[in-house]
This record gives structure tokens, sequence and C-alpha cells, in this order.
């Protein structure tokens, strides 16, 4: 097959090899020099193409065909008349000069058309980014409008159940006290939900962060009772090590975070399966892992469960909680990542600057 380099110089040769048969035809009727614009001709037809060595070869050829078979004396490369000489020269620079703007004016109309195209591509794009950015918003509007409107009667139930669960004799009659704990413990998971959409709005509106310095292990012991009965039959183990310093952070929203890794390895792994909290001091920040012991995540999945509503359909969630996490994270400067865990299991690790109080 031949290549498109050789195909265009080919293509130069057939011209000037038409133009040269068409002078023939011609020839006894037309004086010599207008027989130069058909070569001209024919180098515009080759340039026209936009490669520049071709249309060259094109201007050269015609030079010398046009004084091989038509200027005397003929079928020679002689001249007899000193004034073909300066033909032959006009003759090469005006094919080349021809050749030449033929060229750059076909350059300059694919890059105005890659301009226009790349134009359209880019109001596409906008046009696609501001209608994406206009649903997040009406989707956010609605998620705080919403949850907003159900924290109230969720406090007010998950409150009347536990008053219920205060009285003794409804605390004795074994029935009675089993759907009583099933309301507090849907309600106050319900609660948590709502809490996390409002959480997702605040972040996403540029909350400004509440930051001072303080203490890692108050935030995992807060973290750890509020948790309180869903941590039942769990054995939680903590590694915090006592020179840990004191941290930069808004303690409420880093709350948020250990509540929101915890409760995530609470519902993949087995019941009875433990958790560990892990931290040290790692280069300019503090290192901290949440671990467990369950089936881990699957292939692919170590970024992607960081997206918001991500989550394993066989499993209870509105995949916000990690999501939140990142955000908080990153909110702080540090960054988050999971990570395979060696023997089997998840690691949630992110890294907390050590650094001013300023928030964001």
């Amino acid at each position: 097959m031949i290549s498109p380099f050789w195909r265009d110089y080919g293509f130069a040769t057939v011209i000037v090899a038409a133009c040269t048969a068409l002078s023939f035809l011609i020839y006894p009727h037309l004086e010599l020099t207008n027989l130069v614009m058909i070569y001209l001709v024919g180098t515009l037809v080759v340039a026209g193409r936009g490669r520049r060595g071709p249309a060259a070869l094109a201007s050269a050829l015609s030079v010398l065909c046009f004084d091989y078979f038509f200027v005397p004396p003929r079928f020679r490369f002689s001249v007899s008349d000193v004034q073909y000489l300066w033909t032959f020269a006009v003759m090469f620079g005006a094919a080349m000069i021809i050749s030449q703007l033929t060229i750059r004016l076909r350059e300059e109309a694919e890059v105005a058309r890659e301009s226009e195209q790349r134009g359209t591509w880019l109001m596409e794009k906008a046009k696609k980014a501001e209608l994406e950015a206009e649903t997040e918003r009406m989707r956010s509007s609605l998620l705080s409008s919403v949850s907003h409107d159900l924290r109230t009667p969720l406090t007010a139930i998950v409150g009347s159940a536990g008053a219920l669960l205060a009285k003794e004799p409804l605390r004795k009659a074994p029935g009675v006290r089993v759907l009583l704990e099933n309301i507090q413990e849907e309600g106050e998971r319900l609660s948590h939900l709502v809490q996390n959409l409002l959480e997702v709005t605040r972040l996403e509106s540029g909350v400004r962060l509440q930051k001072s310095q303080y203490p890692l292990e108050e935030v995992v012991g807060t973290s750890l009772e509020r948790l309180g009965s869903l941590l039942k039959g769990r054995k939680i183990q903590t590694h915090l090590p006592e020179n840990l310093p004191l941290i930069p952070m808004d303690p409420a929203l880093m709350e948020q975070v250990f509540i929101n890794l915890l409760e995530n390895g609470l519902r993949h792994t087995p019941a009875g399966s433990p958790l560990e909290v892990s931290a040290k001091v790692d280069g300019k920040g503090v290192l901290v892992t949440v671990a467990d012991k369950g089936p881990g995540l699957k292939e692919g999945e170590l970024e992607r469960v960081f997206g918001k509503f991500y989550h394993d359909p066989s499993s209870p969630g509105a995949g916000l909680g990690l999501a939140i996490c990142r955000a908080v994270v990153n909110a702080h400067g540090g960054h988050i990542w999971a990570e395979h865990r060696p023997g089997g299991g998840a690691m949630f690790r992110f890294v907390l600057p050590l650094g001013d109080t300023h928030g964001n």
C-alpha cells in the first residue's frame, strides 16, 4: 500500500504530466507565455492539498517540462533566447509563491475550523456544567429543606421512646420493650441520616471551620460515647499515644468523621468483630487509622466509596458518610483514603496537618 507521503508526490507528478498533455493540445494555437498559466493552475491544484514538498516539486517539474517540450530548441534543456530564462525564473517564483499562499490559506482555514469546533465543544461543556450545577443546587436545597423538616419530629420520636423505656413497667414487658428499643434505634439511625444530609449541605455551602487546638483522644472518646448502644457486643481497640500533640481542628466536624467511619465499619463487618482506632505523628501531621476485620473493599472501590450516594445495595445507608468524611478532612487541609487491610478487612486512613488554628 502506497503511503500518503509518496501518494502526494505522485499526485504532483501526475498533475504536471496532465498540464503538459494539455499544453501539447493547445500549443499550436497560443503563445508560449500563455502555456505558463496552465502549469501555474496545476501547481495551485497540488498546493491545495496542503503539502509544501509536493508543491515545490510541481513548481520545479513545471519549469523543466515547459523548457524541454515547448521552449526552442524543443526537446532539449537549452535555451536559444535569453528572455526565456527570465520567464523560467518568474514562472518558478510565481509557482512557489502561489503554492505557499494556498497552503497558508488552507492551514488558516483548518485552524479556524478547529477553533470553531473547540468553541462549540466548550460552549456545550459549559452548558452541561451549568445544568449539572443547577441540578446539584436544587437537590441540595431539597435535601436541606426536607432534612430540617424531619429533624424535629425525629427528635420527638427518639425522645418519647427513651422516656417510655425509662418507665419500669414498660421496660419489664419483653414485647413492649423490644418494640420501644426498635423505635429508638431506628429513630436514631434515621436522625443520623438526616444529620448527614444537613452536614453535606452545610459543607457544600462553604462553611467556615471553627478551629481550635484540640486533643484527638477527646474527639474519639466523645464519638464512641455517642454511638452508645450500637457498639454493644463490639470490641473497640484504641491505640492513641499519650504524647500526641494538640491538633488544630473543628471538634464537632471531626467527631462526625469518627462516627461515620465507625458506623461504616459496623455496617460492613460481622456482628462481634472488632474495630480499631489508632493514631501517630507522621511528618507534619497526625495519621489516623480506623480499621476493621470484615470482608474488605472490592477491587476498584478504594476511591469510589468516597463518592456521594455511593453505597453497597446489600447494606443499609445512603452513601453519604464517607463523602462527608472526605469533605471534612479536605476542609482541614488533610486528605483521606482507603486501603486493603493485610490479613483481611478495610482501613480508612486520614492525615490532619499540624499548623495554625485559623479556619478555612
